[in-house]
């Protein structure tokens, strides 16, 4: 080996040890000392938390909403085919089959009342064309959730939810148009 070479592989070395040390010292910088994560979990339950809702079936009954009214008279009624796991534990929706675990949702009957502002959808539907009983109806909104840490001690999940918040139904036509 040259000296040239030499050098080289002595720098490379130095410069390798100096970035491994550079995390190190900025990790024993850090401020806030003892009980740092308790005062942030305290402060990250003074908001509540929102979870999405989803419910998935086929359309039983739709009525429309009167526009010259400032109230919505609007429901969409439909057979539950599936749910998220928000849904099914929100207690909106009964269970089907109580000797499984968890909530058992498809088969059951969810209607979105009059009164929920939420933005009605239609999808694929053309001409004069209204939504027919089967057709696809998705049903989405939030669902305040208190966290677990948060909650007292013995609380349960059913517990944890409030109310939910439904935002949008989309109707799309499975029928083929006449």
């Amino acid at each position: 080996m040259t000296l040239g070479k030499t050098s080289r592989t002595v720098a490379s070395v130095i410069t390798a040890g100096c970035m491994l040390a550079v995390p190190a010292a900025v990790q024993a910088a850090k401020p806030g000392g003892k009980g740092h994560g308790k005062a942030k979990a305290a402060k990250s339950c003074e908001r509540p938390h929102k979870a999405g809702f989803v419910v998935h079936g086929a359309l039983v009954s739709a009525t429309a909403d009167d526009p010259s009214t400032a109230a919505s008279e609007a429901t969409v009624t439909l057979t539950v085919r599936s749910a998220n796991a928000a849904a099914r534990r929100s207690g909106d929706i009964a269970d089907q089959n109580a000797d499984k675990k968890g909530v058992q949702v498809k088969g059951a009957t969810y209607t979105v009342a009059a009164g929920d502002r939420y933005v009605l959808k239609l999808r694929k539907y053309e001409g004069t064309d209204t939504p027919s009983a089967g057709d696809r109806v998705t049903v989405q909104g939030r669902i305040a959730v208190t966290k677990k840490r948060c909650a007292t001690a013995g609380t349960t999940v059913a517990d944890r939810l409030g109310a939910t918040n439904v935002r949008r139904v989309t109707i799309a036509d499975r029928d083929p148009d006449a």
